[in-house]
Formats: structure tokens, sequence, C-alpha cells
């Protein structure tokens, strides 16, 4: 998968492309975007008789994907991204091999514990008791390493 500005492929990219790309309703914003060179969201409830908030809703799934470029705020306005999907089993293998390595490097600098640590310690952070700062200290993690290793497990935040 590539796009002018794509972050790498990784196993999440391709989960969130894939989810988007699997969503007829957001099939046809992605065909209604490639028809307009800018577009607003009401002109999509219009033209494909959606609930407003449903097409806001989907552009921002599109827009966190990567596919649509917000471009104003109010009236919210979109923009297609250009893109070509490029997969191949070898490609898969590198963002699956990368995350293993982002895992395997953590548990061997921090230790085998260190992901059921996080797991353990982001119930904390979810509740707002700890920043992840805080959180990366008490497990006596680089903060870079922590926020690597919660991205690859796919923590929410």
């Amino acid at each position: 998968m590539s796009a002018t500005d794509d972050p790498p492929l990784s196993r999440k990219r391709l989960r969130t492309i894939g989810e988007q790309l699997a969503n007829d309703r957001k099939l046809d914003i992605l065909r209604f975007a490639a028809e307009h060179e800018q577009f607003q969201v009401s002109e999509l409830t219009e033209s494909l008789d959606i609930p407003h908030t449903t097409a806001h809703e989907y552009c921002r799934d599109l827009q966190r994907a990567g596919l649509l470029r917000r471009t104003q705020e109010k009236p919210a306005a979109y923009t297609p991204v250009e893109f070509d999907i490029h997969l191949s089993l070898d490609g898969i293998a590198s963002a699956v091999e990368a995350e293993n390595q982002t895992l395997a490097y953590a548990t061997d600098r921090y230790g085998d514990d260190i992901v059921d640590g996080m797991l353990d310690i982001w119930e904390r952070v979810e509740a707002g008791e700890l920043t992840y700062r805080e959180a990366s200290a008490e497990l006596e993690m680089q903060h870079a390493d922590f926020l690597r290793v919660a991205a690859e497990l796919e923590l929410p935040g």
C-alpha cells in the first residue's frame, strides 16, 4: 500500500485500511470523493442519503486511515487522498516481522513480563490515574519504547 505521505505498512495499518474498504457505505463515500475535488459532509448526506452524524463519523474514519484529508473544520470539508494498493506476501511478512521485532526488543530489554506489565498498567492509564510518562517510569521503560509497545499492542489512547 502506498500513498504520497503514507505511513509505513504495518499490521495495524493493513487492518485499518481493510476495515474501511470492507464497508460498502465508506466505499460509496470514496467513490463520491473521487468524483469531487473537495466536498462538504452535508453534500454527502444529500447525495448518498445517509444521516449527517454517520457521514461525519465515516469521513473521520476514512481520514484516520489516510484515505481522506480534512481541509476545513466548519463546515466539515474533505478532499480525497490519492493512493495505490500494492499488496504482496513479502509486504505483509515485513509488516508482521517489524511488529514482532518491536515486541522481541521490549522483552529482551525489559524482561519477559513487560507485555503483561503494560497490559496491567494500561487500566490505570485509561482510568486517568497515570499519564503515559508516569506509566513508563513505573515500568522502568524508556518513554519512546513504552509508546512503541503500546502501539504494537494496539492499546487505546
